[in-house]
């Protein structure tokens, strides 16, 4: 299924940039999303590689980030569901939601946002589907 690749980039990008994101005070798992329809989570930072060492979450200046759509988020009324939580880790609802990473670099201050064909592999919504909900935020809160 085809999609606007840039489009898509656009508004997730938007939803990034409206997060609550506070350098200093970011804790794994915490919902920072500014939109009660989509839930934003700090999920780490990345591995840090020398010659000699490799440290995982060690690199301050990558922050990665969770991003989940649900599919009701079309909705005007809609409010994130909170999600199950392991010791460890949320739980995911992929037949609800799909979730887009992202990564931070900090230095540069650039976003790099996964694909979304390679999202929707393990999800009940298709790249239609999402664009859909994505483009009614849009309308919603950006145009």
């Amino acid at each position: 299924m085809e999609y606007d690749c840039d489009r898509y980039d656009e508004i997730v990008k938007l939803l990034l940039r409206d997060m609550w994101r506070y350098p200093d005070e970011l804790t794994i798992g915490e919902n920072i999303s500014d939109l009660p329809e989509v839930k934003i989570i700090f999920d780490g930072y990345g591995d840090l590689e020398t010659d000699d060492s490799y440290i995982e979450g060690g690199n301050k200046n990558i922050e990665s980030y969770a991003i989940f759509i649900h599919k009701d988020a079309i909705n005007e009324e809609f409010e994130f569901p909170e999600h199950e939580q392991t010791p460890w880790a949320l739980i995911h609802r992929p037949r609800e939601e799909v979730c887009i990473y992202a990564w931070y670099d900090v230095k540069n201050e650039e976003w790099d946002i996964s694909l979304l064909e390679d999202r929707v592999d393990d999800c009940s919504m298709n790249e239609s589907d999402v664009m859909l909900v994505l483009e009614s935020l849009y309308q919603r809160y950006y145009s």
